[in-house]
């Protein structure tokens, strides 16, 4: 009785090995993939959080009088650099300490609440970052 050699490699230790390989490939580019998004995302947010806290250092800037009340209904105005639109949009809301609800106590003039929104779209999906402070009166 003769007993075959058991050397060389077969067929299904090759689609084996093809199956695996390719899992293997897929797994690390869907980790690419999913790395690379995330960092867009976040370097995204970041440069909104950026304009957020320039526009409110702007706003710190300014004497106390020079900042007026706006009204609840304004609207995000664009945000350029020069010529050339960011992407990014800009909201800000000055509003009298004293009128914000809950505050019946407050004396009217002293502290003033400035909050900034930055609105951009990331992919599919609007995204907003807010940034809230308060100024107060220096006299």
């Amino acid at each position: 009785m003769r007993i075959k050699s058991e050397k060389g490699i077969t067929n299904i230790d090759i689609t084996i090995s093809i199956i695996l390989i390719t899992l293997f490939v897929a797994i690390i580019a869907t980790i690419m993939y999913m790395i690379n998004t995330n960092s867009s995302s976040m370097e995204r947010r970041t440069e909104a959080t950026n304009y957020a806290i320039s526009e409110i250092e702007r706003l710190k800037a300014q004497t106390f009088t020079d900042l007026q009340d706006t009204n609840e209904t304004n609207d995000f105005t664009n945000i350029m650099e020069g010529t050339n639109p960011t992407g990014y949009a800009k909201k800000i809301t000055i509003t009298d300490y004293a009128n914000l609800p809950g505050k019946t106590d407050a004396v009217s003039g002293l502290v003033k609440q400035v909050t900034v929104e930055i609105a951009y779209k990331d992919g599919d999906t609007n995204q907003t970052v807010a940034l809230s402070t308060v100024i107060t009166k220096n006299d």
